[in-house]
């Protein structure tokens, strides 16, 4: 079951950033647009699973390698757009 009416549309945005002092430069980055169906998908009796696997991303950030993301989500008809949801970044990469 699909159910249109909860997002526009929904994105997960994968970062690999060099660890330094003040900002994190990003090193590569790549988006993940199949999020939308899964967070709408459902069985009939509108049990959702939850869960969400991206392919992986590489690239040479060096010993201090930090792994990232951001969630964008659209929601329906709110005519805001995509909305950016900051998570904090993780050493383990």
């Amino acid at each position: 079951m699909d159910d249109p009416t909860i997002f526009d549309g929904a994105k997960l945005r994968l970062q690999i950033k060099q660890s330094r002092q003040g900002t994190d430069p990003v090193v590569v980055e790549r988006d993940f647009p199949g999020l939308e169906a899964r967070l709408e998908d459902s069985t009939s009796s509108g049990a959702r699973s939850g869960t969400y696997r991206t392919a992986t991303i590489s690239g040479r950030a060096g010993a201090a390698a930090l792994g990232d993301s951001v969630l964008f989500l659209d929601w329906h008809g709110d005519g805001r757009g995509y909305q950016r949801h900051d998570y904090p970044a993780s050493p383990t990469v």
